[in-house]
Formats: structure tokens, sequence, C-alpha cells
């Protein structure tokens, strides 16, 4: 069985061939080329939100299977919020394969889909970026969006002063990009073409009134029923896009509380993956367009096989 580490990860997946990946997985889910059954998710009352996550890509070797637990009072006892292991399994015998520290490839992968969404949905136009987070999310989300608009300018706010101040240093000083740490959330929700949420919150972290008219907003950092990072008023005035409809529905607090609420019905939801194929079409508008995403297993089959495909193979008696 292969031990795949984070420094493999990073060695093998960039940021065009992640993004590259990501989008034909949304077409090969779209044109039901690939098996994502519903995750599992189990809460432990006062303890870890746990994301038992599934996928198949019809002609790939292996089957994935992520685990991944989140707990926002982890800093506190020095360990990260989320921690993940991808399981690869043969596709024919079901023997495990391989075992892969997951983290920096989740990151990766969710920044390719926040990616993909955007060169979609955002404007062609779109100058100044805003970054809610300063965490790993936020990390790898800067260089990928960067890969599909030409920004002139980087907003980053987070709620520690500090710390989003480091943060913009180094993203400047690591993309050679103008990141600045934003004095307000408003500043952020105001200035912004495209806007991440890369957070840990329970309650929206921007008020959705003060966006431009033509702004795009991916929320990915939150995917529980209990959470959410933007609030009912932008999924009101938005056209909205998820990853997969019946995940949102399921586990997405930024859709389920709008739709509560009357804010959105379930027929109003696009898909990527059918936007992407051309099956739905969506209309150029004035106001927002909002994608909402909490990460797809067939994302992380397809990245993950293509890894294991790069590694080098050793016999056993080696």
């Amino acid at each position: 069985m292969l031990r795949v580490t984070e420094a493999d990860v990073k060695r093998l997946l960039s940021y065009p061939k992640a993004i590259q990946l990501v989008r034909e997985a949304y077409v090969r889910l779209a044109e039901g080329q690939a098996v994502n059954p519903p995750r599992i998710l189990l809460q432990v009352p006062n303890g870890a939100s746990m994301f038992f996550m599934s996928a198949y890509v019809y002609g790939q070797g292996t089957v994935a299977l992520k685990a991944a637990r989140v707990n926002v009072g982890n800093p506190r006892v020095s360990l990260p919020t989320v921690m993940t292991t991808i399981y690869a399994y043969d596709a024919i015998t079901g023997v495990l394969a391989a075992e892969v520290e997951g983290d920096w490839l989740t990151a990766v992968r969710t920044a390719a889909s926040t990616a993909v969404a955007t060169d979609v949905l955002a404007s062609k136009n779109a100058k100044v970026l805003g970054v809610f987070g300063a965490g790993t999310e936020a990390t790898t989300h800067i260089p990928a969006l960067m890969l599909v608009r030409d920004f002139d300018r980087i907003l980053v706010y987070s709620r520690d002063k500090r710390k989003r101040e480091l943060f913009a240093e180094k993203m400047s000083q690591d993309h050679a990009a103008m990141v600045v740490a934003a004095d307000t959330p408003q500043q952020v929700a105001r200035e912004s073409d495209v806007i991440v949420t890369a957070t840990t919150a329970d309650t929206p972290v921007f008020d959705g009134s003060m966006v431009k008219p033509g702004v795009h907003v991916n929320a990915i950092g939150r995917a529980t029923p209990e959470g959410r990072e933007v609030d009912t008023e932008l999924v009101r005035k938005s056209r909205v896009v998820v990853d997969s409809r019946a995940q949102a529905l399921a586990t997405y607090g930024d859709i389920i509380r709008p739709m509560r609420e009357g804010a959105v019905r379930e027929s109003d939801l696009m898909e990527l993956g059918e936007i992407l194929t051309g099956k739905t079409k969506i209309r150029p508008v004035d106001g927002p367009t909002f994608f909402k995403a909490g990460g797809l297993a067939v994302l992380d089959s397809t990245i993950t096989d293509y890894v294991l495909n790069r590694l080098p193979r050793t016999s056993p008696d080696q």
C-alpha cells in the first residue's frame, strides 16, 4: 500500500492541472460518467463534524473515500480546524491501494473548483478580489483565482487584525500581487468584483446589501446545515449555482436557511456541471451571481487518481 504525503501532493499537483482536472470531473459527473453518492455527515455533540465521501469516475483504476473531520475549536489546542485523509481502493479488487494525506489536496481542489466557477460566472473585467479568511483555503484560492482573472488588487479580511496583515504581506510576496489587509468586512463587500468566503463562520461574514450589482460570490468555507457565510439578502438577489443540488439541499446552511425564508426555491438552483456541459444556460444578468460549494468526492477521486498515477511504483522486495 502506498502512503502519499502532503509533500508528494504539493510536488505533483500544480494549480493549472488541478483546475483542468476539476473542470473535467464536473463534466464527467454531469454526463453520467461518474458515481458520486450522497456524503454522510456525522456530528458529534460538542465535538467534530465528520464527513465521509466516496466517488468513482468510470475508467479510473481507483475508487476514493475521504474522511474529513472539522472542529472550529481545534486551534485552541494547537490542532488544525480541518483534517482529511483519502483512502484509494483498487476499483476491481477493492484492495486498499493508497492512503493519502488529504489536507493540501482538498484545499487545492476546492480552490480549483472556485476558479472554474469564477471563470464561468464572474465578469471578464473583474479587477478586485475580496477574500474572507486567512487560513489554508484562503492561501490556495489567491493563486488559483489569479489564473482565471487579472486582478489589480486583492483585499483580505479576517477578524484577527495582526493575522490578516501578516497574511496579506506573505501573499503579496509569494504571488507578486497587491494584497491589502482590509479594515472592515464592509470594505471588502463594497469594493470587490469577486468575493470568496473561506471561513468557519456560523453567521454571515458581510452584509449582502452592500455588494456591487455584478459581483460574483463564492462561499466555500462552511457546509453544515447550521452554518452560513452569506446572508439571505445576497442569496435572494443572486443567480444561485451549486456544486451539487442534492448536497446543497441536505447540508448547506447557505442554501437551506434562505429556502426556509422563501428567498430561493429548489428550482432556482443550477449545478455547475450542467452549465459546463451546456445542459443549463445561464443568461447574462445585472445582479450578483453566487456559487455555493461544500466539496464533491468526484473531485477528490479525479485528483487522487492523477496523483497516484504519477508516483513511482516499487516492487514488494524493494
